[in-house]
């Protein structure tokens, strides 16, 4: 798959997988990991984390990655979530 299908299966997936977590938009980009082998670079934004049990941004992964194995794709996906309501605003101080 390209990243612009990437892009427009994987946004579906987490829209629809986590509904109540604000879902804002995801970066999606193709590139290596560590070892050289072929990745999926997926960065979720959200605006905050559900207060359930367990943490459905953390178990979107895997589901994630087999929705789209489903689909042809074999990379594994890398999966980074961030949620506005956890960023750090503080000021650095030198």
């Amino acid at each position: 798959m390209t990243d612009q299908e990437l892009h427009t299966v994987v946004s579906g997936i987490l829209r629809s997988r986590v509904p109540d977590a604000g879902f804002q938009g995801v970066e999606v980009r193709s590139g290596l990991d560590s070892g050289g082998e072929p990745v999926i670079h997926v960065v979720a934004h959200y605006r905050r984390r559900p207060n359930v049990k367990p943490d459905p941004l953390l178990a979107v992964g895997p589901v994630l990655q087999s929705e789209l194995f489903a689909r042809g794709e074999d990379r594994f996906i890398l999966l980074k979530n961030e949620v506005d309501e956890e960023q750090d605003v503080g000021e650095d101080i030198d």
